[in-house]
């Protein structure tokens, strides 16, 4: 692999420098921001963090402008946000939630259980809502809901058609967002303005696309956000970003593939800029379409697993900014198990002998292009090319626009595809059902093809299971299943790594997903 190296770095190289000039040609570009405060702190990620009106949370809980139910901490640990406590019945189809008092919302609406009600009817009557973040449907999030009531001032029930022992794991943060119930439209489901929420930064501006402004909420019920300003820019290039950071057009990056990895490096040359880490939600994948041959064959999908070096991967094209993997739970999940990472290529050879019977296959790998901003999709997709001709696949690669890409997979025209895929919850059978069932979601939309009678009797038991000890054997056995047989091929949890400048900010630090943004300060 040392010829890969070599490779990397000198691509590196070059995107730097490219990087570098077109730091003199944005120079003030970001300086020139409408509605500029002088004390704002500028950061940015690479996709609209505030897509507007028609997405179900209008903002990404990135700017902690919306508070949920129940949430995870900084590291991933399930908590209560706006819900202080928590009891269900005997055979968990009811669910009781104390809120907390003293919570106003951004517009001077009080928090309490009748704003909670008017949140859950909004999802009863918006349906599927599609976002860059996680897409909302409330029969999804909540299977067997039947509706949700008034206790008193600070309690409500949830009520459902069948149990729900995972409902907490569930509701954890995108799944239980809470808005003032005058910022939204209850027939539509759409925002009617600014989003407004019990967090410790309102929305202050935005201009859909290009950024949105935040102001401290000095009514917030905790801890006061350090900073009163910040504002949020979108910047899709990952060349942009860097050059703005280098020329402090921006302070910091925040968001899933903040910075490309040779981008981080070169920074953390410059003693200004410093690096935090955390675990974050997501994970790697390979999709292969299991419709088409030789890939319905499951020694086919084997071979391909045991030959990709995931260790080699994670050290040359995402230098190490995640951990390789097989299992599809990422390691967030506290379902998830530990896999040994093997690759053994001579195996891998004579499965796919055995499968091809000497023909060879053109293959089409897809990239889509948010990817290439955020990750080293192209790299690795030439290393696929370079090892699968081994197998006797010969790869022809496509880097498509999102609503390109979406076209050709939900049609079924591909054979591979790179992306990423997140965990919205913390229940694996949010992940793996969709996956491993013959009519599930990810399944039937991109054509996996994925059929394993095993994994479709164990879905269907799992809905009566009460007992934990029972339910979590059967998490264990769907993930070996998925190691064994995969509908998917792993390659790497991640790693949120986020660079900012250290000489600037202090209380900087990364999180599952994004960063201590209330915490943020210039020095």
């Amino acid at each position: 692999m040392e010829h890969v190296s070599f490779f990397l770095r000198k691509c590196a190289a070059l995107w730097v420098a490219a990087a570098l000039f077109l730091a003199m040609l944005l120079a003030g570009v970001l300086s020139s921001t409408e509605g500029a405060h002088p004390d704002e702190i500028v950061l940015a990620a690479a996709r609209d963090l505030a897509p507007g009106e028609k997405d179900p949370y209008y903002i990404s809980s990135i700017a902690k402008v919306w508070e949920p139910l129940i949430e995870t901490d900084n590291d991933g640990h399930i908590r209560g946000c706006l819900a202080e406590s928590w009891e269900s019945s005997e055979d968990c189809t009811r669910w009781r939630f104390k809120l907390r008092q003293g919570i106003w919302f951004q517009d001077g609406e009080p928090f309490n259980a009748a704003a909670v009600v008017q949140n859950y009817l909004r999802w009863e009557h918006m349906g599927y809502r599609s976002s860059t973040f996680y897409g909302f449907l409330l029969s999804r999030v909540y299977p067997g809901y039947q509706g949700i009531r008034q206790v008193g001032e600070y309690e409500v029930e949830l009520r459902f058609d069948r149990p729900q022992p995972m409902l907490i794991y569930r509701m954890i943060n995108f799944s239980s967002p809470i808005f003032s119930p005058r910022c939204f439209d209850m027939d539509s489901g759409d925002f009617t303005g600014y989003a407004v929420g019990t967090g410790p930064f309102a929305i202050a501006d935005r201009k859909p696309g290009q950024w949105v402004l935040l102001r401290r909420f000095d009514g917030y019920h905790g801890e006061k956000a350090k900073s009163e300003y910040i504002r949020l820019v979108s910047m899709p290039n990952t060349a942009t970003r860097f050059s703005a950071l280098k020329a402090e057009e921006i302070l910091g990056v925040v968001d899933i593939g903040a910075m490309a990895p040779s981008f981080t490096i070169e920074l953390l040359r410059d003693p200004r800029f410093a690096v935090s880490a955390n675990r974050n939600t997501i994970n790697q994948y390979l999709t292969v379409n299991q419709e088409h041959w030789p890939f319905s064959d499951v020694r086919m999908i084997r071979a391909i697993s045991l030959l990709m070096d995931r260790e080699a991967i994670v050290r040359y094209y995402f230098h190490p900014q995640s951990e390789p993997t097989v299992n599809m739970l990422n390691f967030c999940s506290p379902f998830a198990k530990t896999y040994p990472v093997t690759r053994d290529e001579a195996k891998a050879i004579r499965l796919a002998e055995a499968v091809m019977d000497g023909k060879r296959y053109q293959a089409k790998l897809l990239i889509p292009q948010y990817g290439l901003s955020r990750y080293s999709y192209k790299e690795v997709a030439e290393y696929l090319q370079m090892e699968l001709k081994k197998l006797g696949i010969d790869l022809r690669i496509l880097i498509l626009d999102s609503a390109t890409h979406g076209r050709y997979t939900s049609a079924g025209n591909y054979d591979f595809s790179l992306g990423t895929h997140g965990m919205a919850n913390y229940a694996p059978e949010s992940l793996l059902q969709g996956y491993m069932t013959a009519e599930g979601m990810e399944n039937k939309l991109y054509h996996i093809g994925y059929r394993n009678e095993e994994a479709e009797e164990i879905f269907r038991r799992l809905p009566g299971m009460l007992d934990m000890g029972e339910r979590r054997a059967l998490y264990d056995r769907l993930q070996d299943i998925a190691v064994e047989a995969p509908p998917i091929l792993p390659i790497d949890s991640d790693y949120n790594v986020v660079v900012y400048n250290q000489a600037a900010l202090t209380g900087y630090g990364a999180t599952t997903y994004g960063v201590t943004i209330d915490k943020i300060a210039r020095r």
